[in-house]
């Protein structure tokens, strides 16, 4: 076996030394530990989402879990494992066969305007494909989900949508701090704040994240790190699909990893490393996790 890293071969094991926590530590470049940050210190358990025998075609089967307000969860695994799929269905953008989705005890529809109404917001994962209307100003794909917001008698104040643009480019720096420019033309951190800021400026009460910092520098990504604590921390629920161990061990109250369609194995903070969230999506259970 060859195990590469950041582009460069780190070691080749011989059958009889391939062990998968040798594997992973390779991988991985350092033996990971004490890497999380102070997260929030309460948690609104009256503020839960809550998810149950929860199925979707061949992807997902009988997934089960909880997600509370002031908390930001962390979901990990492999690609394929069905990450995407299982925000896809809590935000109404794949429509499940089975099991029930609660949010503070009332069901959740699955059309995503009645989502989004009633305080839904959904980060994908291929932001110039999905979240971005890129010939469209900063200015439009901040305020296109808020019309509802700026309307009255079916019309939209131009007043008002230029004031609420202004205001989210300003409260989450976005740069270059102009408006009228085609988000196309912003980079990528900069795109990625501007699908934030569409969401964080409603009255959000669940956000749903799918690779959040994916090709953004350091700067940008700490940038977004901080407005996800503080919006988990205002009591809003927070739910994070990453396959950046590191993003998952730092930013995350709790991990949950799935593997084949469900999950496998719960971390909270504290006990979570990288090495432990790799060796739970292949399939190996840790000391330091819950397996569910």
């Amino acid at each position: 076996m060859t195990v590469m890293r950041d582009g460069k071969i780190v070691g080749v094991l011989k059958r009889g030394e391939i062990d998968p926590h040798k594997v992973t530590m390779m991988m991985i470049g350092r033996e990971v530990g004490g890497e999380s940050e102070k997260g929030s210190s309460k948690r609104y358990e009256e503020h839960c989402l809550e998810v149950k025998n929860l199925a979707y075609s061949h992807m997902l089967t009988d997934v089960n879990f909880k997600a509370y307000g002031g908390e930001i969860l962390g979901i990990g695994g492999l690609v394929g494992s069905g990450r995407t799929e299982l925000i896809r269905c809590i935000y109404g953008a794949a429509k499940r066969i089975g099991g029930t989705i609660t949010l503070d005890g009332k069901p959740v529809s699955q059309s995503i305007r009645r989502n989004i109404r009633n305080g839904f917001g959904y980060v994908p994962e291929d932001r110039r494909v999905e979240g971005l209307v890129p010939l469209l100003t900063t200015e439009k794909n901040i305020t296109i989900a808020s019309y509802d917001k700026l309307a009255s008698a079916s019309l939209v104040s131009r007043r008002k949508e230029i004031a609420w643009a202004e205001k989210a480019i300003k409260d989450y720096d976005i740069r270059p701090p102009i408006r009228t420019l085609a988000a196309g033309n912003l980079s990528g951190g900069n795109q990625q704040k501007t699908i934030l800021g569409r969401w964080l400026s409603r009255d959000l009460r669940l956000l749903l994240l799918d690779e959040p910092t994916v090709g953004v520098d350091v700067g940008v990504k700490m940038d977004l790190y901080r407005l996800l604590r503080e919006f988990a921390d205002n009591g809003a629920i927070v739910v994070m699909v990453s396959s950046d161990l590191a993003e998952l061990v730092y930013l995350s109250d709790r991990v949950l990893v799935m593997r084949d369609g469900r999950f496998f194995e719960e971390f909270t903070r504290g006990n979570v490393t990288q090495e432990a969230i790799l060796l739970a999506a292949s399939g190996v259970h840790t000391k330091e996790g819950t397996a569910l």
